[in-house]
Parts: C-alpha cells; structure tokens; sequence
C-alpha cells in the first residue's frame, strides 16, 4: 500500500516564471481581441498601464548646496563665513543728475523738493503709493 512519493517541489526560478505569466497574459488578451471582446485601443492601454505599473518610480532629486556653501575636506576644521565686512546699501536719496538742474524749465519733482512743505522733508527717501483696485 505504498502510493507515490511526494517529492517537495523545485524551488521555481522568478525570472521563468514572470516571462510564463507575462506570455500567458499576451495570450489572453490577443485572444480577447481577435473574438472582438477588446479593442486594439483597450488593449493598449492595458499594456501601457501594465508597463507603468512595472516600472519603479524615479527616484527624486534631491536639492543642491546653497550658493554659499563652503566646502570643507575630511579633517579641515570648520571656518565660519567672514561677515565683518560692511553691507552694501543702495543710496535712496540720489541727488539731480547736473544736466537736469540746468534746464529752463523745473520739473514738478524738483520744484517740490526746492521747497518743502514741512521741516526736514527734503531728507525723507521718495515714496511711491500705488493703488490696486
């Protein structure tokens, strides 16, 4: 009363067994399409989502160094950035190019800046005011 022998299975190599459910899916669905259950335009667009799903995202970039970085080598002791020196501010309060204050005719600016309407007006920077509706 011997019967046969179970043997454990081989284990099955994943790359034959992706290529078999890969041509059997194939199969499926050129059969699909040939008894007009599918259209070639279906059909296609199961195999483009398949492939999109198959395929790993790209990994993101990551961002790069600031402008400023300072690169150091292995061992370099670390030096911090020089900010003693002074910081450039742009001069808001430019005074009338030489050409300007020769013309005939004063502009309104200019005229508005010979006489101030309130002590020390002519030291405040230029205002601009705009309106946004």
């Amino acid at each position: 009363m011997t019967g046969p022998r179970k043997t454990p299975a081989a284990p099955k190599d994943p790359a034959v067994e992706a290529e078999f459910l890969r041509k059997t899916v194939l199969g499926i669905l050129s059969v699909l399409e040939t008894k007009g259950l599918l259209s070639t335009q279906e059909v296609d667009g199961i195999l483009r989502a398949a492939r999109a799903a198959a395929t790993p995202p790209p990994t993101p970039r990551l961002g790069g160094p600031a402008a400023t970085t300072q690169w150091t080598r292995p061992g370099q002791p670390h030096q911090p950035m020089d900010r003693s020196g002074p910081v450039a501010i742009p001069n808001v309060l430019r005074a009338a190019p030489a050409g300007a204050a020769s013309s005939a005719a004063p502009t309104e600016a200019s005229a508005q800046q010979e006489t101030p309407e309130e002590p020390g007006a002519a030291q405040k920077p230029p205002v601009m005011d705009f309106d946004l509706q």
